[in-house]
């Protein structure tokens, strides 16, 4: 039986995650925080995806358990929201999650993925520079050196974007 967590609750314990925890190339506290979204509301699934490169093309960086990388959209997606993650005016990534249940993410949901996007841009660009190694590394898979975006400001802007199917 899944057990819903209140927003402050769920929220105390992505920051202690990501303020405690280093990431390293084993394990990514990411995975932890996705795992911890879905958990503890009612969504099916979240990722977190990585802007890469001047395209602004997007990496998967974490995913739900369960669920192929490739699989954008699972079959029983009700609904979508996509909140960016920003600082300054620097679009880092973009915080998807998705709900088995039609008209899924209200207010409170808006506002507590949008605080949860917030966390992670301190997270991405923070000291840890988990966004400058994840750059690193794809440039080198890639074989293309490519800019490590670099934000302005520490200040996050939030901006949400909710789909029904």
């Amino acid at each position: 039986m899944k057990t819903y967590l209140a927003p402050r609750t769920l929220l105390a314990e992505i920051e202690h995650m990501l303020g405690g925890n280093k990431p390293s190339f084993q394990h990514s506290p990411l995975e932890d925080v996705i795992e911890l979204l879905c958990r503890g509301r009612h969504y099916t699934w979240a990722g977190i995806y990585l802007a890469v490169g001047e395209s602004g093309s997007q990496q998967l960086l974490g995913a739900a358990a369960g669920v192929e990388p490739a699989q954008v959209e699972l079959p029983e997606t009700r609904s979508k929201i996509l909140v960016s993650i920003k600082l300054a005016s620097h679009e880092l990534g973009v915080l998807a999650v998705e709900s088995d249940r039609e008209n899924a993410f209200g207010p409170e949901d808006r506002v507590l993925l949008e605080t949860v996007a917030d966390a992670l841009a301190r997270f991405l660009a923070g000291n840890g520079k988990y966004l400058v190694r994840k750059a690193r590394q794809v440039a080198s898979e890639n074989s293309n050196p490519k800019r490590t975006p670099q934000p302005a400001s520490t200040q996050a802007l939030r901006s949400a974007a909710v789909g029904e199917k």
